[in-house]
């Protein structure tokens, strides 16, 4: 009885999908079809279930992290029901050419429905999900600017990406990523040359922070990728204008908490070789990021904060138990970057840094002689620790 009633809505609920996106891609053509059948397409139940169980919801938080689905979520579609809407959808688009997709609610309905097709676990219906979301993405500029739209956008990529069975498909979703961040920067860069805005920051920061996620998840058959992903994001030519006080945002709430959950998972790995490649991998994104931006992050008053941090995590990275990969890496990444501050000048100034007495080179030889003795003492690094000694005091005449 109940079981029978719920097989007969599921089908009919599919029945009712095919017939909307047929009929949308018949319309494409004519104003207002496109928005007439993503309507319809918002009030179907969210009511199948994928194959390979939960699938993040798009209405979960910012970094794509959150349960099988939100209130008001995306269907997540039977593999058959997905290959044939995904096929008909990816139709739709490619054939359309971006026609009728006037507003950002259309062009944000059919994404979403794009993301939840691309879920399934029919390969076919995959791949015409992602198609369907790659044209999408490209035809943004019908509808609104990207950067208004990439809050509610992101999210969405996230679950297209997490959804990824294969590492092929996931490089895939993550290119399709990194491409969407491009197109993000090449619309900012066309202002004028003007400083980005606040909301554009808040975006760019959003952006990082779903390339850290999908590398953190340990359920994603390619982590390279987004950690790839992420480097070049990082390391690209400045943004219009960037200031050095959003660079050192970046490594807050993106470089340093991605190192230090690669630890944490460090840990409890089942992967201990992946897990480790991983680590050496975040290690090298820290010092090319860090040394990349350094003539900026000096001109900070907080530099030294950074800075200490960074050679915090290096010496936790350092520490790691039971890896010689790192053992043996990080003092060699560690020598590299003193070498080039002390080129940069990092170490010359003789004023005092925050609250200490110390100077910024004297700081940095008390933490590098616990951390890693055998560099303290490296004829190479030598004159760095005695280049800046701090002001003396001013001399009090006799009486």
């Amino acid at each position: 009885g109940g079981e029978r009633g719920g097989m007969l809505a599921a089908a009919t609920v599919e029945h009712a999908s095919h017939c909307v996106l047929r009929l949308a891609a018949r319309l494409t053509h004519r104003e207002g079809a496109v928005e007439s059948t993503v309507r319809l397409l918002g009030r179907l139940p969210a009511g199948f279930t994928d194959a390979a169980g939960d699938v993040p919801g798009p209405s979960a938080a910012a970094d794509g992290r959150g349960g099988r689905r939100g209130e008001g979520g995306l269907p997540v579609l039977s593999p058959k029901a997905a290959a044939a809407l995904g096929a008909e959808m990816a139709a739709m688009l490619l054939a359309g050419g971006g026609a009728g997709l006037a507003t950002r609610g259309t062009w944000l309905g059919l994404v979403r429905f794009a993301a939840a097709v691309s879920a399934s676990a029919d390969e076919r219906g995959a791949r015409a999900g992602s198609e369907a979301l790659s044209s999408l993405c490209s035809h943004s500029a019908h509808a609104c600017p990207l950067h208004e739209s990439l809050p509610e956008l992101w999210p969405l990529l996230l679950l297209h990406a997490r959804a990824c069975r294969t590492p092929a498909h996931c490089e895939r979703a993550v290119g399709l990523m990194a491409d969407v961040h491009a197109r993000l920067r090449e619309e900012t860069a066309g202002g004028g040359g003007e400083a980005p805005s606040e909301e554009w920051r808040a975006d760019w920061l959003l952006v990082l922070r779903g390339f850290c996620s999908l590398c953190l998840d340990t359920r994603l058959p390619c982590r390279d990728a987004p950690l790839l992903a992420l480097q070049r994001a990082v390391l690209a030519g400045d943004p219009p204008a960037l200031p050095p006080a959003v660079w050192a945002e970046a490594f807050e709430q993106a470089v340093f908490p991605l190192l230090t959950e690669l630890l944490r998972q460090w840990v409890a790995a089942t992967d201990a070789a992946e897990q480790e490649r991983l680590m050496l991998r975040g290690v090298t994104l820290l010092s090319k990021a860090f040394l990349h931006h350094l003539s900026g992050l000096l001109s900070l008053r907080s530099f030294h904060l950074l800075w200490l941090r960074a050679l915090e995590l290096l010496e936790q990275f350092l520490r790691a138990p039971q890896s010689e990969l790192l053992a043996e890496a990080v003092p060699e990444t560690l020598k590299n970057m003193l070498l080039v501050m002390g080129a940069s000048g990092a170490f010359e100034s003789r004023a005092r840094v925050g609250d200490t007495p110390q100077t910024l080179a004297q700081l940095t030889a008390a933490v590098v002689e616990t951390m890693c003795p055998q560099l303290s003492g490296s004829p190479d690094l030598a004159g760095l620790w005695h280049e800046a000694q701090p002001a003396a005091a001013p001399a009090v005449a006799a009486a």
